[in-house]
C-alpha cells in the first residue's frame, strides 16, 4: 500500500492484526461510510477495533483494493456474514451462496461446523444440523466420517441424531476410534458418553461389552445408572413415525402422525405452497417424505403448515444432490444417474423407483443398464427386479432388505446378497386389487412390513422373522369437518413412514396444548 498521511488511513485493528487502509477506499463500504461520517470516536483516532476471521478479514480488504477474491470453503460462511455485517450488496453474496451450494459436500464439515451459529446468514447452524442428524447413518458409513477430527465426531453424536438405535453411534464412535488407534482409548471414553445410554436396549449391552473391555468405560453401570433420570423427551430413537396422508381437496391434506403401533400423536391441516425451496439445506421443522413407492416426494414444512409435491423427476434430481454431498471426494460424482435417452425414457415410464434405505440410496430398475452405481460407501444401489407380468410394483425397504409387490407375486431381494425369495400372496386369496396398495414399513429394527388397502382401509401385517401374514386392523373413516376447508374428500393418499425431528413433535404438542386452553 503506498504511503498516506495520516488523516488520510485507517487502522483497522482485528484481534492481535493490524491492517491500513486508505480512508476514500474503505468508504465504498456502507459501514465504514457511516461511521466516517459521523464524529465518532473512530473517526477521530482513525481507528476501528474489530472481531472477526483474520483470513476473511484480509481477503476482503484484498478484494477491496484488488476487486478479485478467492473463496474458499474454510471461511465462505464468515465472508458472507461480514459482507452483510457491513452492508454490501454485491454479486459477490451471491457468489458466495453458489460457491457453498456447488462445492459442499461431507469432507468440509470439520471446517464449515466452526463458522455456523445460529444466526449465520449462510446458513445456520439449524440447518447445518437437521443435515447432519437427517443423514448421519450416511455420513457415518463412509471413510470421511473417519477421518474427521476429534471435535467434530463430539459435535455430531451430541445432536439429536435421527437413528433407529443408540448402538448405531455407538458403532460409529468405535469404527472412528479404530483409524485413531493412537489416542482412541483417551477420546473414545470422553465421545461414548454422547451416547445416550438409558435409551440402550438390554439386550444390545452383552454386544458392546466386549468392544469396550481394553476401556475403563463399562456400559451397563451407565445405562442402569441413566435409567432412572432417563429425559423421555430426549430419545432420538423415536424419531420414525408412521405418517398417513389424506387428500381434503385439491390444495389441502390431512396429515395424521402416528407412533410405531399406529396410536395417533398428531393431526395437521396442510396448504399446498408450490414456492416453498427444494434444497439439501432446509430447517429442521421440514421433512421430506417419500411416496408412491419412490416415485413422488413430498416435503412438509410443520412449522408453517405447507407442502410442496416433487414429481419423478424433482425428487430423484433432488437426491442426487444430496448423494453428491455425501460421496466420498475420490469418487465420480453423480449427474442424472441415467446413461442414455432410452433409459431415461424407462427410468420415467416403468418399474424404476428410487428409495431411501438407513445408510444408502437404492434404486430399484427393471433392466441391468438403467443405471450407473457409485463406488463410494454412501452409495447408490442398482437392483434388479423383474415379474413375469408388466414391471409395475410397490417397494419398501427394511434393514438390508427389499420388499416388492406386484401384482402376483411378494418378494424379499436382500440388498447385499441378491439372494431373492418369492413369497407369495395366497393369504389374500384374491382378495386385494394391486391399484389400491400400499406398501410400507419402518426402515430398521422392526420385524413388519405392513400393506393397506386403500379402499377398504385395511392393514395387514408381514412377518419377517415368520413369513406369515395377519391382519392388523382398519383405520377409521374421520367424518369431521374443517371450517377453512371446502369440499373436502379425505381420501387416503398414501400412508408410510418417515423421521420427524424431536424439536418439532415438541413443538407441535406445544401448540396444541395452547390451542386447546
Amino acid at each position: 500500500m503506498d504511503f498516506m498521511e495520516t488523516d488520510d488511513q485507517l487502522t483497522i485493528v482485528n484481534r492481535s492484526k493490524e491492517h491500513v487502509i486508505s480512508k476514500q477506499l474503505i468508504r465504498n463500504v456502507p459501514y465504514f461510510e457511516k461511521m466516517l461520517s459521523l464524529d465518532l470516536k473512530e473517526s477521530k483516532e482513525n481507528e476501528v477495533v474489530l472481531d472477526f476471521d483474520e483470513k476473511t478479514l484480509k481477503s476482503f480488504l484484498n478484494w477491496l483494493e484488488l476487486g478479485d477474491i478467492f473463496i474458499e470453503m474454510d471461511y465462505v460462511i464468515h465472508l458472507y456474514n461480514m459482507l452483510d455485517y457491513f452492508g454490501i450488496k454485491d454479486d459477490l453474496l451471491q457468489d458466495c451462496i453458489n460457491y457453498f451450494n456447488d462445492n459442499f459436500i461431507i469432507e468440509h464439515l470439520p471446517i464449515v461446523i466452526p463458522q455456523v451459529t445460529p444466526v449465520s446468514k449462510l446458513i445456520n447452524s439449524s440447518h447445518l444440523n437437521a443435515f447432519i442428524c437427517r443423514y448421519f447413518l450416511k455420513i457415518a458409513d463412509t471413510c470421511v466420517f473417519s477421518s474427521y477430527p476429534v471435535e467434530t465426531i463430539e459435535y455430531i453424536c451430541a445432536l439429536d441424531l435421527m437413528i433407529d438405535s443408540e448402538i448405531q453411534v455407538f458403532d460409529a464412535i468405535m469404527r472412528w476410534g479404530n483409524c485413531h488407534a493412537d489416542s482412541a482409548k483417551y477420546h473414545l471414553e470422553k465421545l461414548l458418553t454422547l451416547v445416550r445410554w438409558c435409551y440402550f436396549k438390554d439386550k444390545d449391552l452383552s454386544k458392546i461389552e466386549e468392544k469396550t473391555q481394553s476401556l475403563s468405560f463399562h456400559p451397563s453401570k451407565l445405562c442402569s445408572s441413566k435409567k432412572c433420570d432417563c429425559d423421555l423427551t430426549g430419545n432420538r430413537t423415536k424419531q420414525e413415525h408412521f405418517i398417513g396422508i389424506y387428500k381434503m381437496n385439491a390444495t389441502s391434506l390431512r396429515i395424521i402422525v402416528n407412533d410405531n403401533n399406529f396410536y395417533p400423536l398428531m393431526e395437521k391441516v396442510i396448504k399446498l405452497n408450490n414456492s416453498m425451496t427444494i434444497d439439501v439445506f432446509p430447517d429442521e421443522h421440514v421433512s421430506d417424505i417419500f411416496l408412491d413407492s419412490g416415485n413422488q416426494t413430498i416435503r412438509i414444512d410443520w412449522k408453517r403448515n405447507e407442502y410442496r409435491l416433487l414429481d419423478e423427476s424433482q425428487c430423484k434430481t433432488y437426491c442426487i444432490k444430496i448423494l453428491n454431498c455425501i460421496q466420498e471426494s475420490n469418487c465420480i460424482a453423480l449427474g442424472f444417474v441415467l446413461p442414455d435417452e432410452k433409459c431415461l425414457y424407462k427410468f420415467r415410464c416403468y418399474g424404476l423407483c428410487l428409495f431411501e434405505a438407513s445408510e444408502k440410496f437404492v434404486l430399484i430398475c427393471d433392466d441391468f443398464s438403467s443405471v450407473e452405481s457409485s463406488p463410494a460407501r454412501a452409495e447408490l444401489v442398482a437392483k434388479y427386479f423383474q415379474t413375469d407380468g408388466v414391471n409395475d410394483f410397490r417397494a419398501t425397504i427394511l434393514d438390508d432388505n427389499i420388499y416388492l409387490l406386484s401384482e402376483s407375486d411378494f418378494i424379499n431381494l436382500n440388498i447385499d446378497t441378491n439372494k431373492k425369495s418369492v413369497i407369495g400372496l395366497e393369504w389374500f386369496n384374491n382378495r386385494l386389487r394391486f391399484e389400491n396398495c400400499l406398501l410400507t414399513s419402518r426402515k430398521a429394527n422392526d420385524d413388519r412390513v405392513i400393506l393397506i388397502d386403500k379402499s377398504t382401509k385395511d392393514a395387514f401385517s408381514f412377518n419377517v422373522n415368520t413369513s406369515q401374514w395377519s391382519s392388523m386392523g382398519r383405520f377409521g373413516n374421520c367424518n369431521r369437518k374443517f371450517p377453512d376447508v371446502q369440499d373436502s374428500t379425505n381420501k387416503l393418499l398414501t400412508l408410510t413412514s418417515a423421521f420427524i425431528s424431536l424439536d418439532t413433535m415438541r413443538t407441535c404438542f406445544a401448540h396444541n396444548a395452547n390451542s386447546k386452553k
